[in-house]
């Protein structure tokens, strides 16, 4: 059966209500910071090149929670956030209690000063649902622009910095559902893993959502490795065969809208000895990596895309060969050279392309 593409972020009709902006430094370096006590006021134009600035960025339903140890209500962001969903007038207060938040978190040398923006936003589409969203956006990366000016001699040339448009560093889109389980929220974040720390864990403190996105991941995540570690040559497992079981990994997330842990074993493990080996080691999986896998979930295609390019089908001899391998493993045999001693492998098929 062809899946059927869903449609999970939709910001076709959305307006920016409220945006204001400060600028903060590096509270470990003692840099300032400035805030702003009124909202920006901008023309339709620029609202039309700030929302493809905030929103341009977000593509995949990769969604995550506020959290915290006492349950997510006592996370201070999500107060914030609360408190604007509830009362909106709230919005220029709760945006400086965001940005207080951000600079105490910047206790590291290396993070960098930057403008944060703090919108909300109307009629967006999650899921199917109509709601109120928002956003945080972090713009650390200033850039250098020609700027062409009249002058009394004729035209001159000038430097200016300003913001690339099609470059956000850090960003977080919170959308006004769920809140009993910490909302539902987008993040974005092109830096470092020790920034990332500093923005996903230190400032807003979320943790990934265990939906299908999560389960369709985390499955194919635990596929992988388990061919690397277990599935292999010292399990007396040659490397086209390995390549095979990642390919019928990979084609059943690609072809199928639902996971049924019963169907997987069946079409994709399939020898019982395989199947014992894969429980086993999704066990100690779970229990190292501290996750629940489910055994029915829905697939994620965007999940399940992002990871296949994880899963590598390609045989690779010395620095001389790297061999594709798409299908049908028993075409492939392995042997050795008697006269040379060097290793080869054999390739059988009926016509060349």
């Amino acid at each position: 059966m062809q899946k059927i593409k869903k449609i999970m972020l939709d910001f076709a009709n959305v307006r920016l209500n409220n945006v204001i902006l400060h600028k903060l430094g590096n509270k470990s370096r003692e840099e300032d910071m400035v805030l702003s006590d009124k909202e920006l006021s901008v023309s339709d134009s620029i609202k039309e090149l700030l929302m493809q600035f905030f929103l341009g960025h977000f593509q995949e339903e990769n969604y995550y929670n506020f959290f915290s140890e006492n349950g997510p209500t006592e996370n201070p962001v999500y107060q914030y956030v609360n408190d604007i969903f509830q009362n909106p007038e709230h919005f220029v207060q709760e945006s400086v209690n965001i940005a207080q938040k951000l600079y105490d978190a910047g206790t590291h040398p290396k993070i960098k000063e930057g403008d944060l923006y703090v919108a909300y936003f109307s009629d967006l589409v999650v899921d199917g649902e109509l709601v109120d969203a928002v956003g945080i956006f972090k713009s650390e990366t200033k850039q250098d622009f020609l700027q062409i000016k009249a002058s009394a001699d004729g035209l001159d040339i000038v430097i200016e910095e300003g913001i690339n448009l099609n470059k956000i560093d850090k960003a977080c889109l919170i959308y006004n559902t769920e809140s009993e389980f910490g909302y539902k929220l987008n993040i974005i974040d092109t830096t470092n893993k020790q920034e990332a720390q500093y923005w996903r864990l230190d400032f807003l403190g979320i943790e990934q959502r265990k939906d299908d996105f999560y389960q369709t991941q985390k499955y194919m995540e635990l596929c992988k490795d388990f061919v690397e570690e277990v599935y292999n040559e010292e399990h007396e497992v040659e490397k086209p065969q390995q390549i095979a079981m990642l390919n019928k990994s990979k084609n059943y997330f690609k072809e199928n809208e639902n996971f049924s842990k019963q169907d997987f074993e069946e079409n994709v493990l399939q020898q019982p000895e395989v199947i014992e080996a894969f429980n086993e080691y999704k066990q100690q999986y779970e229990e190292e990596k501290n996750v629940k896998l489910e055994d029915n979930f829905g697939v994620s295609e965007n999940a399940a895309k992002k990871q296949q390019s994880k899963m590598k089908s390609v045989l690779k001899l010395d620095k001389n060969f790297h061999i594709y391998i798409h299908g049908d493993e028993s075409k492939v045999s392995k042997g050795v050279d008697p006269d040379t001693g060097m290793k080869y492998y054999q390739f059988f098929y009926d016509k060349e392309e």
